[in-house]
């Protein structure tokens, strides 16, 4: 069945492309693939090639990275309005290095990276686009790894919490917690004792409430003190 062009998808999946004009967003959305998976379904996983971006329109998702046999950590998280498989494009490698897993319903589409290029050679902005996106991913992964290197553990996990938050605005419809504490130890990148510890303090401030599988924040600056206080003890 052929799609709408003006339909709500084709605004949802419009959203995702700021720089094209409309005749150019109507054949990428021609040729791409609106898809749907469950909660712990994977999208993707390491060692397949990469043969689309993908663009997610609700639920989130987390990528995995093994580093020793049959032990995987969580390296990054994406959620509603974001996109991946972008750095495959611009990488001399097709392959995906990494497993990409719902946790969550996840609704999404997939485009195709011929479609993403026949458009690209006619509007190079479109590549600018991309890589203002991966841009800000490598940015945060730097802070990240700058925030091991030099944060307690306590502004490491307050950290974590703050990136994550926007994952909880809609934790309501998913019935169950997102992510476990073994989760949150790969993410804050200590150890899931320490976690259930600084959890524990940051509940005593006040900063969040419930437990560590299945909690709310509550009050943000607590968290935003505690990461920005320049002091290296935990």
């Amino acid at each position: 069945m052929k799609k709408n062009p003006k339909g709500h998808s084709f605004k949802k999946f419009a959203s995702f492309f700021p720089t094209l004009n409309e005749e150019e967003i109507e054949l990428l959305y021609q040729s791409s693939s609106e898809l749907s998976v469950k909660k712990e379904q994977n999208i993707f996983i390491a060692g397949e090639k990469s043969y689309s971006i993908y663009l997610i329109v609700s639920g989130c998702v987390k990528f995995t990275r093994e580093f020793e046999k049959d032990k995987t950590i969580i390296s990054s998280l994406a959620k509603e309005g974001d996109s991946f498989g972008v750095l495959e494009i611009f990488s001399k490698s097709p392959y995906f290095e990494r497993t990409c897993t719902a946790i969550t319903h996840c609704d999404y589409f997939a485009v195709p990276n011929v479609a993403i290029f026949g458009i690209a050679e006619k509007n190079p902005s479109l590549y600018f686009d991309f890589l203002k996106r991966l841009s800000n991913v490598s940015s945060r992964l730097y802070n990240r790894i700058e925030g091991v290197r030099y944060k307690s553990a306590k502004q490491r996990l307050a950290s974590c919490f703050l990136d994550f938050s926007p994952y909880l605005k809609n934790k309501s419809l998913y019935k169950k917690a997102l992510l476990s504490r073994s989760d949150f130890a790969d993410l804050a990148d200590m150890t899931p004792e320490t976690v259930s510890r600084v959890f524990a303090e940051l509940k005593r401030m006040g900063a969040v409430e419930g437990s560590i599988s299945d909690f709310n924040i509550l009050d943000q600056n607590i968290l935003k003190e505690i990461s920005e206080f320049n002091n290296l003890r935990n």
